[in-house]
């Protein structure tokens, strides 16, 4: 029985493609969440696909734009 081969791995003539996460990609990745003031709990990195799991975020509501109105 064969194996099922995902997309990713796959070259243009069918054959198997190992495919690998860059320190980079990965580097660049965090940084971006580090500049946007997120928390990093987990990094997993499988392969081609990398897991990056974030302390909790908190909902902030929009504030409602009244131009300085007063409510009557």
């Amino acid at each position: 029985m064969s194996k099922h081969v995902p997309p990713s791995e796959l070259v243009a003539d069918g054959r198997r493609s190992r495919v690998r996460t860059s320190e980079k990609a990965i580097r660049a990745a965090l940084k971006a969440l580090q500049d946007a003031g997120l928390s990093v709990d987990k990094v997993c990195v499988s392969g081609a696909q990398i897991e990056i799991h974030c302390g909790h975020v908190e909902r902030v509501e929009p504030q409602e734009e009244d131009g300085g109105l007063e409510e009557w």
